[in-house]
């Protein structure tokens, strides 16, 4: 299948590479920061959206000063950081919105009474997890079985890499995407964009003729679909998750000029494939770029992990209905019109309308039913799997120095079942736009501060893993896989002192309610 296995394409950086760090959208007052890149583009200046263009004399920097925004950034302007190729991530540097005194809680408040707030979280946690997971978990084990059964007899999964690896020497495979290393994502916007949307198609056709017949819905066939949909090891859903995220942070340039244009596919995953899994316009688009990257998981990141302590299942459940709110659009709608930003609050408006647009279409046309089953679903599994990703990604909270990007965000070394190196999370966080195949590079760039800062590394760990060991209060699973860089026995933490980092930077809390 085209969409598979494709992490065998990473290849180390070239000079061709070129990226800068900048300011990526500003409005009138100045406050909507984040930090992104831009790409070597042909696209003219009408889609350009304000880029500069890259030469080969640009120097990467970490945007963290463009990123958080703080006065000294703002009068020191873009020369300070790329005077210096090998400018530092400062964990020193105050956030956009912290000009604030932390209220660091070691204990994470898990003794601290429930409010009916707090009750009505929990519940509504217990809800959406509980009612779905049987068929979460039956789904889950079968795309599993299914992998081990494809690489045991056709391997599927190895033919879509090379089928990919071939057709990366035809040069109307680069002249089709942004980025030369992205060859890949034409057949697997074909896998994802066309024949998914079409075997969809068929089975509602298949369906609204068994319903026609008196014979109702074919319970089986929904089962077969959402299979096939998630893919081998789930491989199709993180595709269609991380290129939603790619997508927004390129501002829909993964595609080339004209390409894009004309056939559609400025923001293909995010507005047409996205659907089918669960993605509404807005949050990958809108608040994961303005508000998540702007606050990085601070109080006003609607998303946010430091009010949990994040070693425990209970929170987690409260955390799932956050998370929801999130992927609704929910929380960040009210969160933009706080803030005056009225035309991107708007804009997720329109997505939450285009799903249940869709949604509605789908009821009436074919069954309720088959809504639910065929894209309610999907939503309601996709963000139980996103919002445990998320919760794993930001787990860790320094209880020393809150701002520590190397402990706030999460690296996994030779990650297993994770597609474009998202496993280098703090890299991410650092360069917010850098192209997925520079992610190893900056990592080791960086590698003495990951050091320095005894930073939330762990390797050859599915992410999921990492995350039942979190909430399983599994201290000796998560220290078996953390990764110590003092090669000095002497001077590493011994297991105890390791368990107890853990379980302190686990329950920190930086805010409550």
């Amino acid at each position: 299948m085209a969409t598979t296995a494709i992490d065998e394409q990473r290849a180390e950086p070239t000079m061709d590479d070129r990226v800068t760090a900048k300011d990526a959208t500003t409005n009138n007052n100045n406050d909507d920061v984040v930090s992104t890149s831009t790409f070597t583009d042909s696209s003219s200046s009408d889609d350009s959206e304000g880029e500069e263009s890259s030469s080969a004399g640009n120097v990467i920097s970490t945007g963290l000063k463009r990123r958080r925004n703080t006065t000294e950034a703002s009068k020191e302007g873009d020369n300070n950081d790329s005077d210096d190729p090998l400018a530092r991530a400062d964990p020193s540097r105050s956030k956009h919105n912290r000009a604030k005194t932390y209220t660091i809680s070691a204990t994470g408040g898990a003794g601290k009474p429930y409010t009916l707030a707090r009750w009505l979280e929990f519940l509504a946690g217990c809800l959406i997890f509980f009612l779905p997971i049987p068929l979460v978990v039956c789904q889950i084990v079968a795309c599993t079985l299914w992998e081990f059964a494809d690489q045991a007899t056709l391997k599927l999964t190895n033919k879509g890499t090379a089928l990919n690896e071939w057709c990366d020497r035809f040069w109307i495979y680069k002249r089709l995407v942004q980025h030369p290393k992205d060859t890949f994502i034409v057949n697997t916007t074909i896998w994802l964009g066309l024949v998914l949307p079409a075997y969809f198609c068929f089975e509602a056709v298949a369906q609204a003729k068994s319903i026609a017949e008196g014979n109702g819905i074919i319970w089986w066939r929904a089962a077969l679909y959402n299979v096939v949909r998630i893919g081998p090891m789930y491989r199709h859903f993180m595709f269609v998750y991380v290129l939603c995220h790619k997508e927004a942070h390129s501002y829909g340039k993964l595609f080339s000029m004209p390409h894009r244009k004309y056939l559609g596919l400025q923001y293909a995953y995010n507005y047409f494939i996205g659907f089918f899994h669960g993605v509404l316009p807005g949050p990958f688009t809108e608040s994961h770029i303005y508000n998540h990257h702007k606050y990085d998981n601070d109080s006003d990141d609607v998303y946010s992990t430091g009010a949990y302590p994040r070693d425990s299942f209970g929170q987690f459940l409260r955390y799932v209905y956050i998370w929801f709110l999130y992927a609704l659009n929910i929380s960040s709608i009210a969160k933009f019109f706080e803030e005056g930003k009225n035309s991107r609050a708007w804009r997720c408006i329109a997505g939450c309308a285009y799903y249940a647009a869709g949604v509605g279409l789908c009821a009436r046309l074919v069954s309720p039913v088959f809504a639910c089953l065929y894209i309610v679903y999907p939503l309601v599994e996709g963000n139980i799997l996103l919002g445990a990703v998320n919760y794993t990604w930001h787990a860790f909270i320094d209880p020393n120095d809150p701002d520590n990007d190397y402990v706030n965000s999460l690296t996994i070394l030779n990650g297993l079942n994770f597609t474009l190196d998202e496993e280098y999370h703090v890299v991410h966080h650092q360069y917010g736009g850098v192209h997925w195949s520079r992610n190893k590079e900056l990592y080791e760039r960086h590698v003495e501060d990951y050091k320095k800062h005894t930073a939330s590394v762990f390797k050859d760990c599915n992410l999921f893993v990492i995350w039942g060991m979190i909430v399983a209060k599994d201290y000796d699973g998560l220290a078996d896989n953390f990764v110590q860089y003092e090669e000095d026995e002497s001077k590493r933490l011994s297991r105890d002192e390791l368990k107890e980092l853990l379980k302190q930077r686990l329950q920190c809390t930086t805010w409550s309610y």
